[in-house]
């Protein structure tokens, strides 16, 4: 298969290499220090295409080997979620074993490190999250203090309405960004992560999952237009959930749910309807 053939993501490409050596080197600027080696069966040479697009402290990627390889990663300082989209491969994380197959998905934690085993024709986006900031998404949300470490279980149930939407909203991200031509809108990437983070927050289980599955306080009608007078002055920068929460003097949780029973939105959308409303007046 040749490596000019178009791929998610080739408008940002990290390596293109029959060398392992090559790869392995790529990887680990982008991924720390991982091993890399051949299968000791492979029936193929390697043929590798690696890409990947940063937006601020979001990742997406795509990665193929074309050959049948096994890979070892170290731990690092950000979240990693790994979508196949083609083949087969086998995951192992502490003592959790993973099989990895079109629309399944696996999640790594910073502290635990990874290593798997791919056959030849394993394709895969490849999601990474800066843990400081997905930490601070976390407790904006849910207006908690995050004193232990953030720590995903492994295994994605993609059982969960938000597991779903996020598998099948990776391959529309890849798109946009093939179709569009950065820098990208301030706005705009504020936006994309925060919903990325959100839904990766309520896609995977984790030690802080109890808190976004409680019946959350709605906030007070006040508070609520305080929001929106919020949004509606601010809407030509980016705007955080952290800022509108600390603005609102609740949880983004409970903003959620407000907004919802309100205006049938999230703020999240509230802030694209009040950007569409200002390109509109002009």
């Amino acid at each position: 298969m040749s490596l000019n053939f178009p791929r998610p993501l080739d408008k940002y490409p990290v390596v293109r290499t029959h060398k392992a050596e090559v790869v392995q080197a790529a990887l680990a600027d982008i991924y720390g220090r991982p091993t890399l080696r051949l299968a000791p069966r492979a029936t193929r040479r390697l043929d590798a295409a690696i890409n990947e697009c940063r937006l601020r402290d979001v990742w997406l990627g795509y990665c193929r080997y074309g050959a049948a390889v096994s890979v070892e990663f170290p731990t690092v300082d950000y979240f990693l979620h790994l979508l196949p989209a083609r083949g087969s491969g086998e995951l192992g994380t502490g003592k959790t074993q993973i099989s990895l197959t079109a629309k399944t998905g696996a999640t790594i934690s910073p502290d635990a490190g990874y290593r798997a085993n791919y056959d030849a024709s394993y394709e895969c986006y490849v999601l990474k999250i800066s843990a400081s900031a997905l930490t601070r998404k976390l407790a904006a949300l849910t207006g908690a203090s995050i004193n232990e470490p953030l720590r995903m279980r492994p295994e994605m149930d993609v059982g969960r309405p938000a597991a779903r939407a996020l598998l099948d909203y990776l391959p529309l991200l890849a798109d946009t960004l093939d179709a569009a031509d950065p820098p990208f809108p301030d706005w705009w990437v504020s936006q994309t992560e925060q919903f990325l983070m959100a839904m990766f927050l309520f896609s995977n289980r984790h030690n802080y999952s109890h808190l976004l599955e409680r019946d959350a306080a709605e906030a007070a009608p006040w508070q609520v237009r305080r929001v929106e007078e919020f949004i509606e002055a601010n809407c030509h920068r980016p705007i955080t959930l952290e800022e509108i929460a600390q603005v609102a003097g609740v949880s983004a949780f409970s903003l959620f749910r407000s907004f919802r029973k309100r205006h049938g939105c999230t703020p999240l959308e509230f802030i694209s309807q009040a950007r569409s409303r200002r390109r509109s007046a002009r």
